[in-house]
């Protein structure tokens, strides 16, 4: 067989293998309800004009929200900014919000705790995760990780 023979009977078997793989699920098939309706909002990194006018300095900043339609106990709320980076993202900062109190049902938590000083006005780009752990219904239960939107350029060096 030449080369060529070998492309075709390669695509050949893609393509019969994407139509085998790609057929629709039968109706039979059910998907399983999540237990709560817990969500986590993040916010977008942004300069903190509080911090600014508190501190006197500029900082990278990025709030998350986190609300559940059960009561909730131990509630960690963490938010990680991260500097986008060449091969990988770089950790900047972990902030996380503990609250072992009961939380009532539909209550709003807000991490607006999570920041990083700027050490130059150099251009970088931030983006933000947040996830959280909470007992539910005697369980321990954690979401998973949720990430900003956008990636944001501020001229803000960490």
């Amino acid at each position: 067989m030449s080369i060529s023979n070998y492309k075709i009977a390669s695509i050949s078997l893609a393509i019969t293998l994407i139509s085998t793989t790609s057929a629709p699920t039968t109706i039979a098939s059910k998907v399983t309800p999540p237990l709560t309706k817990c969500f986590i909002r993040v916010d977008n990194p942004h300069l903190s004009d509080s911090i600014k006018r508190q501190k006197g300095f500029e900082a990278v900043k990025v709030n998350a929200t986190s609300k559940c339609d059960k009561q909730i106990r131990n509630l960690s709320l963490t938010v990680v900014i991260y500097k986008k980076g060449f091969l990988r993202n770089h950790e900047v900062v972990i902030g996380t919000l503990k609250i072992s109190e009961l939380i009532p049902a539909f209550q709003k938590i807000e991490n607006k705790s999570t920041w990083e000083r700027c050490k130059s006005r150099k251009p970088s780009q931030y983006l933000g995760v947040a996830y959280a752990e909470a007992i539910i219904n005697g369980k321990r239960m954690q979401t998973l990780r949720v990430r900003t939107d956008k990636v944001i350029a501020l001229p803000c060096g960490t």
